[in-house]
């Protein structure tokens, strides 16, 4: 190709030689040069950036991957979809500009015009190529059309110059100069070989194409009208057949991006019509059919589906149009479902589907829906996960249907793992992702609280049995479970994917059960693994041993049951991997084990671990999942079985607003006047005595925290007169204030910022001795030390009794200890010191790297003018705290800071910290410590 360009380039340049030597005419001259101008801005610049364009365009072409979820592009290149071209772009544009500088007199200087449009066009700059489209337009344009109109109207014909005539002006004369030039240089042409005219530099006017490309960036921009108006235009022209696809799939386009879909379907037929390309009519027919889809008529949808797969279309967009037709019946139940199973059945055992096997099983299950069979769409939606491997995405809609299933039958706890599963599988684009999450947390907690109430009376039930029976019963269960994991080792070896088939079988019917009533915790395998899993999560795997929590082991330590060594993520098989599975087995049923309620405390504790779990499942099922009926059976399952606990009243309360709600209005009067008789001082008693009650409590609250905002605006604006103002008034304005600690502290500040730091020294001290507790206490205190200033709090009057011996037995504790209260751990200094500030921040580390899932909370307090203490809040239980005790009582590094300083750890709970706090008896509260919390125990 280059050899003909530069022989063309050779012959041009003899042509003009020839002609320059040989003739002396104007016109001739003129002719001969505008060959060369052809020639030269075709073949020298035109031509290599055109060779640069279409290179993109096909790169453009080859690189799309086709969403057939979404509409398919119309348009071979230059949809918005496609990527941005920049760099060959940029050449294009560079090259064309130079051949229309060089050569503007070219007949090819308009086609260089529009390609730099496109150029602009591909580079997603709608404006430049706007504005270059327009400028083909005006420039190059079909001015005949443009004027046709106009002329005529025109009934007279302009008067010809010449002797009789009226006598002609300058410019008249101009234009008949060049008129004759013209028909010259015509002659000229004409005499001229025939590859001046045609062949190679055959021109054709680019002003229909231009239009067209100006409506397409018309409708990018979003300049509907403009664009309609073009295609207007151009509808009452007489186009030849390529051109007639083009306004017809540029006329589609338009509707589709205003949403118009059945409008654009007939320009659509219209493009197909005149489609001379096979790939474009297949693509423009899967449009179509889409187009139907969109318009719910799923009847012509599925035909134009179905005969794209007869006009031998690709590989993927065969699959997807048989997928379709499925898909209609789904929605419409246009179709047979007959053949459309029987088709993808047949699919599933053809190898050339092989990877979309996931999808057609997702499929042929939403059929089988369709027919209301659900066993069978169970089994497929479970093959379609199990054949899902590379599709994430679709794994995650197989699980999210198999919930769907299970919530439509309210059987919450089998779609519960289902959710969580579709949830991690999902695409981040999911359209209801956010709806799925929420459902998936709400199913979350509902499982959580019914594990809860099964646990809990599970070891109740061990509680029951006398010290033999439970013994014997627990070796029969570590037997048990050592039989089923042998059972499965031997399986795995035999077919991996039938056994991953068991597996999802035997985790599903396992949720069924247990979901149907089954009344023991530990033969629920699911259950079992799903605690091992948590304590594996926090702690990692663990050998059996005594203070497996403690992070200060060597590296030696972390070893396997055989004895090696093994890295964090690798995994161990053979002997050693099934002898750290049963170790970690027994642990975890070890520490399942170790709540049985065997005293009356521990009791107590898991009744109301089993109230609480059931009043949360009544209400995720009244208020999240809106199943009264649900709710109704759980509340009053709670009031029949715990009718003497302290908190019945909210139950009652609840099971009022639902039957009131159901407009069972003998219920509902049963349950108020049991609220009203038996709880006259609750709150739940107060809204049904007092219409209005709920109303003044929400005004008081709402004109309090209104009220403490405009003080503390103030101290923010540093208008401290008014905040001591606001602060003092505070208690008389609002009885019971629950915000006054906040008031006075802002009022103290706002002393020391008026006066000096004696005086905000003085307003603290004074504070924190009418706040001993609480957080503005604690922030008080910490501002205190940080000023180095002893904080003066007065000691409890000496009781003149304390001089006396008492006998021990007469004297009691003012301690009651509660197990399940939340706990502190306390460090008590017998001096105050800068030192404890190193032990805080030793001891937020350790927690940092040993409790970050329990969040526990370091804070330093005085607790009397010689003593002070750091805190530790807090832990669940006195089992966790004893636990925790002991683990941070070894870790030497943390306390090494105070190594010459007096100090001693205690555990108290919530309860009996104000009483400590306010005693200030360390002998009393040390003797009440040693007695009940057994530190030997390790928590267990």
């Amino acid at each position: 190709m280059k050899k003909i360009v530069l022989l063309v380039c050779t012959i041009s340049a003899a042509f003009l030689l020839i002609a320059g030597c040989s003739s002396s005419k104007k016109g001739e001259r003129s002719a001969i040069g505008r060959v060369y101008q052809n020639t030269t801005a075709h073949y020298n610049g035109f031509y290599y950036a055109k060779l640069k364009l279409t290179e993109a365009e096909n790169q453009m072409i080859t690189s799309r991957k086709y969403n057939f979820d979404q509409l398919l592009p119309l348009f071979k290149v230059g949809n918005p979809d496609d990527a941005a071209g920049n760099n060959d772009m940029d050449s294009v544009i560079r090259r064309l500009t130079i051949v229309v500088k060089l050569h503007p007199d070219s007949k090819w200087t308009d086609d260089a015009y529009l390609n730099i449009g496109k150029a602009y066009y591909y580079k997603k700059n709608y404006e430049a190529a706007l504005a270059t489209f327009q400028y083909v337009s005006g420039k190059f344009g079909d001015k005949k059309a443009l004027t046709e109109a106009s002329n005529n109207k025109k009934t007279s014909t302009p008067s010809k110059s010449g002797s009789h005539g009226k006598p002609q002006s300058a410019a008249q004369k101009q234009k008949a100069a060049e008129d004759a030039e013209a028909k010259e240089a015509a002659k000229t042409q004409a005499s001229l070989p025939s590859s001046s005219s045609g062949g190679l530099l055959k021109h054709t006017p680019v002003h229909d194409e231009d239009l067209f490309w100006m409506a397409r960036t018309f409708t990018n921009l979003g300049q509907f009208s403009d664009a309609q108006s073009v295609l207007s235009f151009m509808k009452n022209k007489s186009l030849p057949v390529n051109l007639k696809e083009e306004y017809g799939v540029v006329q589609t386009n338009l509707f589709i991006e205003q949403k118009q879909y059945t409008n654009a379907i007939e320009p659509l037929k219209s493009a197909i019509a005149s489609a001379k390309d096979h790939k474009d009519k297949t693509r423009y027919t899967y449009v179509l059919a889409q187009l139907y889809q969109f318009t719910k008529n799923y009847k012509l949808a599925s035909q134009y589906f179905d005969a794209i797969t007869r006009m031998k279309p690709s590989y993927e967009m065969e699959f997807n149009s048989r997928i379709a037709v499925a898909k209609n019946y789904v929605i419409s139940g246009a179709g047979s479902p007959g053949a459309i199973s029987a088709q993808l059945e047949s699919m599933v055992r053809d190898d050339r589907y092989e990877d979309f096997y996931d999808q057609i099983y997702y499929e042929l299950a939403l059929v089988n829906l369709r027919q209301n069979k659900e066993d069978i769409a169970v089994k497929n939606l479970e093959s379609s996960i199990r054949k899902s491997t590379s599709n994430i995405n679709q794994k995650g809609l197989a699980f999210l249907k198999l919930g769907e299933m299970d919530f439509n039958e309210q059987d919450y706890l089998s779609a519960s793992p289902d959710y969580d599963s579709a949830v991690s599988f999902l695409d981040a684009k999911f359209d209801t992702l956010d709806q799925v999450k929420s459902l998936q947390r709400t199913l979350k907690n509902l499982s959580d609280q019914y594990y809860i109430i099964l646990e809990q009376d599970s070891l109740q039930k061990l509680a029951a049995m006398s010290e033999k029976d439970r013994n014997r019963f627990i070796d029969d269960l570590i037997a048990e479970q050592e039989r089923q994991k042998q059972e499965q080792s031997r399986d795995s070896v035999v077919n991996s994917e039938s056994f991953q088939n068991q597996q999802l079988n035997n985790d599903r019917s396992t949720v069924q059960n247990q979901a149907q009533g089954s009344s023991w915790y530990f033969y629920n395998t699911s259950l079992k693994a799903t605690g091992f899993n948590e304590f594996r999560q926090k702690w990692g795997n663990r050998k059996n041993e005594d203070n497996w929590r403690r992070n200060n082991k060597s590296s030696s330590d972390i070893t396997t049951a055989n004895g090696q060594n093994t890295l964090p993520g690798e995994q161990q098989t053979g002997a050693g991997a099934e002898n750290l599975q049963k170790d970690n087995a027994e642990n975890a049923l070890s520490a399942m084990l170790l709540n049985i309620p065997l005293t009356t405390a521990k009791m107590e504790a898991s009744n109301n671990k089993i109230f609480d779990a059931y009043y949360i499942l009544g209400t995720i099922y009244k208020d999240e999942l809106h199943n009264s009926a649900k709710a109704t059976e759980t509340f009053e399952k709670l009031a029949s079985r715990f009718p003497e606990n302290e908190n019945i009243s909210r139950v009652y309360y609840s099971l009022y607003l639902i039957y009131s709600e159901k407009g069972n209005i003998a219920k509902a009067e049963t349950f108020k006047q049991l609220l009203i008789n038996n709880y006259p001082n609750s709150a739940y008693a107060a809204v049904l005595t007092d219409p209005n009650y709920l109303n003044k409590a929400k005004a008081q609250q709402n004109a309090l925290n209104t009220y403490y905002a405009s003080t503390y605006n103030y101290y923010v604006a540093e208008k401290y007169p008014d905040v001591i103002a606001h602060a003092q008034a505070a208690d008389t304005l609002f009885k019971d204030n629950p915000l006054q600690s906040k008031f006075d502290l802002l009022e103290a500040f706002s002393i020391g910022k008026l006066q000096d730091t004696t005086a905000l020294i003085a307003a603290l001290d004074s504070f924190i001795k009418r706040y001993p507790t609480g957080a503005e206490h604690e922030i008080a205190v910490d501002l205190l030390i940080n000023l180095g200033v002893e904080p003066e709090i007065e000691k409890p009057a000496e009781n003149i009794s304390d001089n006396f011996p008492k006998k021990e037995e007469t004297k009691s504790s003012p301690y009651q200890y509660h197990p399940d209260n939340p706990q502190y751990l306390v460090i008590v200094f017998n001096t105050i010191s800068p030192k404890t500030r190193a032990v805080m921040d030793s001891i937020d580390n350790y927690n940092s790297l040993n409790y970050s899932i329990d969040n526990y909370k370091v804070s330093s307090q005085l607790l009397d003018t010689k003593s002070q203490m750091i805190l530790v809040k807090q832990m669940k239980s006195s089992k966790e705290a004893i636990a925790y005790y002991n683990e941070l009582s070894d870790q030497d590094g943390v306390f090494e800071p105070v190594e010459d300083l007096s100090y001693e750890l205690l555990l108290i709970d919530d309860k009996n910290y104000p009483i400590f706090y306010k005693l200030k008896n360390m002998d009393e509260y040390r003797k009440f410590f040693e007695t009940n919390y057994d530190l030997d125990d390790e928590g267990n």
